[in-house]
């Protein structure tokens, strides 16, 4: 089988997204804050997290996720992944008028699919033994956008 033919089900993008929401919220308790990082999708259906690194020690968020973009553009013309997600913590625009401007983000895109998934997120204190942050995550929203890792070619 063709594996260029393959395309990821949607359920197996929803797999990334699960992936990159439960990293987020670990990252967000654990620190209140996140570098951009991603997921790829194998032909085999297996999701994998993927960091970025540029060697300094308080990097950018902006050059780490162009970092894993280029990446991933590389990795998808190499014909390696069926779908990639990459997730950064943004300000939701003010036009979707979310239930919080903090959001997660993720580009969730294989052929044929690219949205943006907004995850809008607020914080509480729980106190039990110890201060601890909690995440409650919204509703997901979903707003399509023009495919970057796998472009509409004439005949698609």
């Amino acid at each position: 089988m063709n594996q260029k033919h393959m395309h990821a089900t949607p359920e197996q993008l929803h797999e990334m997204l699960i992936y990159c929401m439960s990293f987020a919220r670990t990252m967000l308790e654990d620190s209140g804050d996140f570098y951009p990082f991603g997921a790829t999708l194998s032909f085999q259906g297996v999701v994998a997290g993927v960091g970025g690194y540029n060697g300094e020690e308080k990097p950018s968020p902006t050059e780490i996720y162009q970092l894993l973009g280029e990446a991933f553009l590389r990795g998808v013309e190499r014909n390696e992944h069926a779908g990639v997600a990459l997730a950064a913590n943004v300000d939701i625009p003010d036009e979707y008028s979310a239930p919080s401007r903090d959001g997660l983000r993720v580009h969730l895109e294989g052929p044929g699919y690219s949205r943006f998934i907004y995850v809008p997120y607020t914080f509480t204190k729980q106190r039990l033994f110890k201060k601890r942050r909690v995440v409650q995550f919204a509703e997901p929203f979903a707003v399509e956008i023009s495919p970057i890792y796998y472009p509409v070619h004439g005949d698609a």
